[in-house]
C-alpha cells in the first residue's frame, strides 16, 4: 500500500502513479469539499487483496490515468496551475464525468 498525505503529495507524484487502478481515500471525506480533498489521505493498492480490502473499507477518488489527465489538460493552460485549480478540476470531473478545459 502507498499512501499519500494530502492532495499535494500526491500531485507531486502523479507521473508515477500506476497505469491502471484506482485512487482511494477514506470513508467520511467530502469530495466536493476543497479543502477536504486537500488534507485527504490517498491510498494505492499494490496488491489485488489490496485492492479488495480497499473496496470493501474506503472509497474511489477517480482513477490513476484520469488524476493523469486531469493534470495534463490543466497544464495546458498558458498560466501557472495552483493547488486548487487542480483540485478544483477533480471536483469538476466527478461531478460532470467530463475534463474542465
Amino acid at each position: 500500500m502507498k499512501t499519500y498525505n494530502g492532495f499535494a503529495a500526491l500531485l507531486k507524484d502523479v507521473n508515477q502513479l500506476p497505469v491502471t487502478g484506482w485512487i482511494f481515500i477514506d470513508r467520511g471525506i467530502d469530495v466536493g469539499s476543497e479543502a477536504s480533498i486537500a488534507e485527504a489521505n490517498y491510498h494505492l493498492a499494490e496488491t489485488e487483496l489490496e485492492q479488495i480490502d480497499f473496496e470493501k473499507t474506503k472509497k474511489t477518488f477517480v482513477e490513476c490515468p484520469t488524476l493523469l489527465d486531469i493534470v495534463s489538460i490543466l497544464d495546458k493552460r498558458p498560466t501557472r496551475q495552483h493547488l486548487s485549480d487542480y483540485i478544483g478540476g477533480v471536483i469538476y470531473y466527478r461531478e460532470n464525468d467530463d475534463f474542465l478545459d
